[in-house]
């Protein structure tokens, strides 16, 4: 099911558990640099399907002699109840990120294998030194993200913890 405007109009419309997104990659020449010739980044990412469904395809945008551009299509982001939160986080801040987890072959482009809005998950990968890249999150994503967030996501009532008393327990027991 692809998401589309009209389906924001409605709150009684489910929201739907994935969504079709693109990612575009580009190579950027670097100047002065004299032990490397440039840097592969993930330029943005691209809502809705861009190529020929949910097949992962690369496709040549555009070639120069200081850069390339690659669209790596077929890529599906899921919302999950467990993530809400990390995604609650994600929208609030001053710049929502779309986070784009890629691997990469010596000297070659990067080749995104997933996208999610999730910051938990996008630290989890880092930690294990996967090539984690962000950009800003489009608009139909950030709508996506909010209602799944306002259906799904309910913040956990702070308590006030009780102070414990380390005074007494270093002195001991009273006699």
């Amino acid at each position: 099911m692809q998401w589309s405007n009209s389906m924001t109009d409605s709150l009684d419309t489910p929201v739907p558990d994935s969504f079709s997104v693109s990612v575009l990659v580009e190579f950027r020449e670097l100047r002065d640099k004299r032990w490397e010739k440039g840097r592969w980044s993930v330029a943005g990412v691209l809502a809705g399907d861009q190529g020929s469904g949910d097949v992962m395809q690369d496709r040549e945008l555009h070639t120069a002699a200081k850069g390339q551009q690659f669209l790596h299509t077929g890529l599906r982001m899921s919302l999950y109840r467990d993530d809400a939160e990390s995604y609650y986080f994600n929208l609030i801040s001053d710049n929502p990120r779309v986070f784009v987890i890629c691997s990469q072959e010596s000297d070659g482009p990067l080749r995104p294998f997933i996208a999610t809005l999730s910051y938990g998950e996008a630290t989890s990968y880092m930690e294990t030194d996967e090539i984690v890249e962000s950009v800003s999150m489009p608009p139909e994503l950030y709508r996506w993200a909010e209602r799944f967030v306002l259906e799904h996501y309910v913040p956990e009532k702070r308590r006030k913890r009780k102070r414990e008393n380390w005074k007494e327990e270093a002195r001991g027991p009273r006699k």
